[in-house]
């Protein structure tokens, strides 16, 4: 991942010391009193630097055709924090956009890693008194519906996983825990021997920030849990102070993110899926027990361990599905209007100058009648005609009835 971090055990990490005081001061803040994780504040880290180098060379402090990846970004005074304006954030977010390609998420992304890091210089340790991030909004995101698999997929993928693998039970039992639990893949890596109470069925994960939450387990997750911890626990050469869950067959240690990522890019392979990856079966587990199990938006922000409500919106698209079967059920959906007889009148709008044709059997006297009730009885007049026919109204019965009621 870099060479500050140890995916295995990213908490324990050398100091992020390649940048400014200001930054380095910033991210130790980040990790120790805000309790952000390493992997968040290593992605502030990194983002700040990226600024660093973008602002020597906007100032001319190094060559103007310098590549990026070579400046240094340290040699940062708060002095020079000070002097950044809003037309530089600007200027950075197009040169994200623009020469770099970045996604409007990315671009968010770092645009609040400037939010943050000015916010603690001007109200953390008041260093400075403006922040010119302030009135700075991030761009527009694009709403776009998570991919997921499909009920079949997930079948599919599952059975792959027992034929190409030299530890089927092993990556059995991940997939089985990312499609029925919607854990990330640090949760599942991250996981301890302690963390498991099959008795209770239920397992305890740490998610972003250090929050703790805990996970029931269904059926299917305790009898792939059982089935793999058989076999993980006979394994020859396997310590027995090794307490991660999820290990690897060769080395006997805990398996890191990028091994469980291929091992999943390879059984979906198998399977014939294509364009998925492994946190798309986070999003597999909490659309198809959106779609299926009637859980509400709390429930399911619970469940995946969501800080916001606002992140688990993204699954409210399921509704529609909810309403189109709704409309579907309807039992009038399936009414169909009767085909117009000979004698039904042509209600298309004529041209002008022409006049429409008149019916058979029309005369002189029905026509005086005819506006006699347009007179009368403007509302009945929508009745008459074609809608006579298709629905089957008998105007001269509504007729009689309704001047029988005003008699009354």
């Amino acid at each position: 991942m870099s060479i500050y971090l140890d995916e295995k055990n990213p908490g324990k990490h050398k100091p992020f010391e390649d940048a400014s005081p200001d930054i380095v001061e910033y991210v130790r803040y980040l990790e120790v009193i805000a309790g952000k994780s390493a992997n968040t504040a290593f992605s502030y880290f990194c983002d700040l630097r990226g600024f660093s180098r973008f602002m020597k060379r906007r100032r001319g402090l190094v060559p103007a055709d310098s590549e990026m990846q070579d400046i240094d970004p340290k040699g940062l005074d708060t002095a020079f924090w000070a002097s950044v304006t809003k037309e530089d954030i600007y200027e950075y977010l197009y040169f994200l956009n623009r020469e770099c390609g970045n996604k409007k998420s990315s671009t968010a992304r770092r645009l609040a890693s400037l939010h943050g890091f000015y916010d603690y210089l001007v109200n953390q340790v008041n260093r400075l008194d403006s922040d010119p991030t302030a009135a700075i909004k991030p761009p527009k995101q694009d709403k776009v519906l998570p991919k997921y698999l499909t009920a079949e997929q997930s079948m599919n993928l599952l059975e792959s996983t027992q034929t190409q693998s030299d530890f089927p039970e092993r990556d059995y039992c991940m997939v089985v825990l990312f499609l029925n639990c919607g854990m990330r893949l640090s949760e599942l890596v991250g996981m301890d021997l302690d963390d498991i109470d099959l008795e209770q069925r239920q397992i305890r994960l740490f998610g972003k920030g250090h929050k703790e939450r805990m996970v029931y387990l269904n059926d299917a997750c305790v009898e792939a849990l059982q089935l793999y911890l058989n076999k993980r626990n006979v394994m020859e050469g396997l310590s027995p102070k090794e307490r991660a869950v999820f290990v690897t067959r060769r080395r006997k240690e805990r398996i890191s993110n990028r091994r469980v990522e291929q091992l999943v890019t390879g059984a979906m392979k198998a399977a014939g899926l294509k364009g998925f990856s492994t946190h798309k079966l986070r999003h597999t587990a909490a659309t198809l027990m959106y779609q299926t199990g009637n859980v509400d938006i709390l429930t399911l922000k619970q469940l995946l361990g969501h800080s916001s409500v606002g992140t688990t919106q993204i699954y409210t698209h399921l509704q529609e599905f909810q309403v189109r079967a709704a409309i579907e059920e309807n039992p009038l959906g399936k009414a169909s209007r009767k085909k117009p007889g000979k004698a039904a009148l042509d209600t298309t709008e004529a041209e002008t100058g022409e006049s429409r044709e008149e019916l058979p059997g029309n005369t002189a006297e029905a026509a005086e009648n005819s506006a006699t009730a347009v007179d009368s009885s403007a509302p009945m007049a929508a009745f008459d005609g074609s809608a006579k026919e298709g629905f089957g109204l008998d105007t001269e019965t509504l007729t009689a009835n309704s001047d029988a009621d005003t008699e009354k």
